[in-house]
């Protein structure tokens, strides 16, 4: 993981199974070993303009801004798996603030790529520091985790949180039906052998009424069976 003061930009790419860091403005430079390789963009200046595979934009207390820059980069949220907005950026936007038309990323995992492998890039804050996650991860989980959202959705309210710092990168799907709620909870970093399983509770106020680990391929179905207990 790397770390940031913030307000700051900064571009990251993925070359030769690391993933490498540039804080525009200031030059810092960081970099991570993930083991996957993919097609290589890396960060860094080239006349006016950043290049890597994404930016990173924080600034004020909450915002976390993304953008795309050579190459198609995902988010998954309440939309789907979906490209994020891409975008040439240049010095002059950089300086500017000129973040308009960049997405929220806060605690949305973003893939490199849509095949497998790929990388998962997870975004948070903790207080003025910016933290940057990148774990090996598959596309074909983010689609499960998808589908999975959509049968829970039928539940009632649903909600979707990626906790990025943390190195397994946990993804939860919540959704509330009255004082009883669903929590599916996922593992993005493909190093891991719990990426393979899927782990669902079901509870009412402070108690657990029901809890299940599965294989993730079986996610779906459990969901439908804790669908209708809610």
């Amino acid at each position: 993981m790397a770390t940031f003061d913030t307000p700051c930009v900064v571009a990251l790419g993925v070359v030769k199974n690391k993933v490498f860091y540039l804080e525009v403005e200031s030059g810092k430079k960081a970099e991570e070993y993930i083991g996957v390789e993919i097609d290589s963009a890396e960060p860094g200046i080239s006349g006016e303009f950043i290049t890597g595979h994404l930016a990173i934009a924080s600034f004020s207390t909450t915002i976390v801004k993304g953008v795309a820059l050579a190459k198609p980069v995902y988010v998954l949220d309440l939309e789907g798996l979906k490209p994020l907005a891409k975008r040439a950026v240049t010095l002059r936007h950089v300086k500017a603030r000129e973040f308009g038309a960049w997405e929220p990323v806060w605690n949305k995992p973003l893939y490199l790529t849509d095949a497998s492998p790929s990388v998962a890039v997870g975004v948070s804050r903790a207080g003025s520091l910016l933290h940057i996650n990148a774990v090996p991860s598959d596309i074909e989980l983010a689609k499960k985790i998808w589908a999975t959202a959509k049968v829970l959705q039928r539940g009632g309210e649903l909600n979707l949180n990626c906790t990025c710092r943390l190195g397994l990168m946990p993804y939860e799907i919540f959704v509330r039906r009255g004082n009883r709620y669903i929590v599916a909870k996922f593992y993005l970093n493909a190093s891991s052998p719990r990426s393979k399983k899927a782990f669902f509770i079901m509870g009412e106020g402070g108690n657990v009424l029901q809890r299940k680990e599965v294989d993730v391929a079986e996610a779906e179905i459990t969901a439908f069976e804790f669908i209708n207990l809610l």
